[in-house]
């Protein structure tokens, strides 16, 4: 009985390594063959982060592998009122985009929204105003995420 209880720990262990179960790695650093394209009503500090983020065949001189298209964004703010309060107490800001990628042999076409949401309670309406702003930075970093994911999955 012993004996049997070594042989199957044995087995197993050795059935768990041969397996090679890892995670699949996504190299994030190979964004060099991409063409970006951008609609008018895409912000321009949107367009900067992309622009910075992806390496553009365009500007090298060289024909690229894949293409992204980014078009129709909006950005919406909408109040929420609760209570007895005149006032809101929250806000939301959505963002919504129009993401596409395509290269010689596939296409994907998907529609994202990203929505925040920030406390509005604020006395001084300046400082609501830098926060909306803050908001805004934290959707557009979330935008740059989601299309660096959704290139990652295109890629595999």
């Amino acid at each position: 009985m012993h004996y049997s209880n070594k042989i199957f720990t044995s087995i197993t262990l050795l059935l768990l390594c041969s397996c090679n179960f890892n995670q699949v790695v996504i190299n994030s650093l190979d964004k060099g063959n991409y063409s970006i394209s951008f609609d008018e009503s895409v912000p321009t500090r949107l367009n900067e982060k992309i622009k910075s983020t992806f390496n553009i065949y365009e500007e090298n001189g060289l024909e690229a592998k894949n293409n992204i298209y980014i078009k129709n964004y909006s950005l919406q703010k909408y109040s929420i009122y609760a209570g007895s309060a005149l006032r809101s107490l929250e806000g939301e800001v959505t963002a919504k985009f129009e993401l596409g990628i395509k290269n010689s042999q596939k296409a994907q076409d998907k529609s994202i929204e990203i929505t925040k949401r920030y406390k509005s309670n604020e006395l001084n309406p300046f400082s609501e105003k830098e926060m909306i702003k803050k908001v805004q930075e934290n959707i557009y970093k979330e935008i740059l995420d989601e299309i660096i994911r959704e290139v990652s999955f295109f890629e595999m």
